[in-house]
Formats: C-alpha cells, structure tokens, sequence
C-alpha cells in the first residue's frame, strides 16, 4: 500500500474561475496604480508578454524555475527605466499572488476525493508555480490547506517538473521511497513522465486533454475524474 498520494495543483485540484490571461492582466492594472511613475495597464501587460516569451522557454526547457519576484523587478525595470525598490517589487508580487488566489476554483470531484483520501494517506502537492505563497494561498482559499501535509513547489526548490528532482526532493520530504507514492496530474509531460523516471505510481487525470495529447504517455491509470481515485487505489493495492 502507498503511504503517500502526491498531487498536481492547477488543473488538477483546482482551476482559474476565469481566463488565465485575464487575471494576469487585472493584477497589472492593480500594479499600475501603486507605480510612481504613471504607466497605462496595457503597456506593463505588453512588457509582461515579451518578459514571459525571454522566460518561459528557460523554464521549459532547462526545468528551472524564475522566481515572481525576479519576473516582477524586470518588468518594473523596463516600466520605470530604473531599478525598481524593493518595496514597489514587494507590493506588485502582493497584487499577484492575491489576484492568483482569488480568481482559483476547487474541482468538485478533487474535494470529494481529498475528503476521502486523507484518512488513508498523506498527501502531498507538487506544483509547478512561479510563487510559492500563490500555491498556499490558492490551497487555503478552496479550503484544501487541512487536507495537505506538506507542499513542494517549483519556487521552493528552484527545480520544474519534469525533473526527477523535484519528486526527489518531495519523497525525502515525505520520508517515502518511490514504491510507497503515488502521483496525480494532468499534464502527460511534467506529471507523468517526470514521475516515472523515479518509479512512482503514475495518475493521469484527462478532463481536458483528448487522447492525441497524452500519445505515447504510459501512466499506471488513466482517469476522467478523480472521484474514481479512491476505488482504484484500494483494487490495485491490497
């Protein structure tokens, strides 16, 4: 039996009430209002996009991650032509980390699962987010922070899924080896793969993803909702 049920966050136990792009794009007119120098919304989303089209393909690729607060001080840089205080960097990772949090969503079937789970199993989450206070704050506002033992983010460990060694990092916080986890996602690269390279158990949940997505993707179960979770783990170990 596994003593250890790690899950993905985004798109796994919860989601964006609203567009993602849209709640990045209200927390910048937020930020907007706090500059000392007068700079439209549109004008720090544009630097924001070019930011994220320099970033995110280190992040991807190298499965590193850059911290928000680094993402913030160089968009504020480019907003303010100087360098931006510490204090202006602070406010503006603020903003965001509660424009992330209020805007998130509890899947239904995640809470039913979670409910259930937790009286047979640790739990972990493994999340790949620039901020690690976005991933608390997002769990405390759905009301899933009582259900999770600890919480292991890219932020934390400076480390991205798929790399083995952010799952790593969680059994040893767990005190778990990988024959003693289980791993829940969505996303067939970062969450699977990633986790079969240390021989966890493999969950791919697919609400959104088609067949074509997860193509040569080999999880221990596939599952369309995490309802079917606990029936499964208890026929498949006993």
């Amino acid at each position: 039996m596994p003593k250890v049920l790690f899950f993905d966050l985004g798109e796994t136990l919860v989601t964006q009430n609203i567009e993602d792009n849209l709640v990045t794009q209200r927390a910048l007119e937020r930020i907007s209002r706090e500059l000392p120098v007068a700079t439209a919304p549109a004008e720090l989303y544009r630097l924001y996009r070019k930011g994220y089209g320099r970033n995110q393909p280190i992040r991807s690729s190298h499965n590193v991650e850059i911290p928000i607060s680094a993402w913030m001080r160089e968009l504020l840089r480019f907003a303010l032509h100087r360098e931006p205080t510490t204090d202006i960097v602070e406010r503006a990772v603020r903003i965001v980390v509660e424009s992330r949090a209020a805007n998130a969503a509890e899947y239904p079937d995640a809470h039913e699962a979670l409910e259930e789970l937790h009286e047979k199993y640790r739990i972990g989450v493994i999340s790949n987010v620039s901020s690690h206070d976005v991933a608390v704050e997002i769990l405390r506002k759905v009301k899933f922070d009582h259900y999770v033992d600890d919480l292991i983010t890219s932020a934390l460990t400076g480390i991205r899924k798929p790399d083995p060694g952010i799952f790593l990092y969680a059994l040893s916080r767990m005190k778990v080896t990988p024959a003693q986890a289980v791993h829940v996602g969505d996303h067939p690269r970062n969450d699977v793969e990633g986790a079969n390279l240390i021989g966890l158990t493999t969950v791919l949940i697919e609400r959104k993803r088609s067949e074509a997505s997860a193509k040569g993707v080999r999880p221990s179960i596939k599952l369309h909702s995490l309802s079917n979770l606990p029936g499964l783990l208890s026929k498949i170990f006993v």
